[in-house]
């Protein structure tokens, strides 16, 4: 990937991130605590071709996410992330019709592709009272597929 394109990617997955949590963590901790949730990706957890950039900024995600929950632990913030796995969006479904590669991705979806919802569900989760002893863990909602 051209290198004009890789931070691009890095500026908005990861940068964005970390700043989102900046602003949004002091203001959790003068509330007495409570909940972040990032957005990782599965990319973060498996090799995926062509897609070096996204990998690289989600798995920053993925590192950004447990650093910060030992760190901001003791003022009782709970950082997690999810990593969903290909979520059926009118975009997804319309790269289901133009890419090979997404074809075969959302067949390797054991129970078949995520749709919004399902990613929505394991946010309420994290951020609810539900999740009170869960902390820098990397949620995958991906339909298995990050078995293989």
């Amino acid at each position: 990937a051209p290198e004009e394109e890789f931070w691009r990617v890095i500026k908005l997955d990861l940068y964005g991130t970390f700043l989102c949590c900046k602003y949004a963590i002091p203001e959790i901790a003068k509330a007495g605590g409570g909940s972040v949730v990032n957005m990782s990706s599965m990319a973060a957890l498996m090799a995926l071709t062509e897609r070096d950039c996204y990998t690289a900024a989600k798995g920053g995600v993925a590192a950004l996410t447990r650093s910060m929950a030992v760190e901001y632990a003791p003022d009782k913030i709970r950082v997690n992330a999810i990593a969903p796995g290909l979520v059926m969006t009118p975009r997804a479904e319309r790269l289901l019709g133009e890419r090979e590669e997404i074809r075969r991705l959302a067949d390797m979806h054991l129970l078949g592709p995520c749709k919004p919802l399902d990613i929505a569900d394991m946010a309420v989760y994290l951020a609810s009272d539900e999740a009170r002893v869960v902390t820098g863990q990397v949620m995958s909602v991906d339909s298995g597929v990050t078995i293989y």
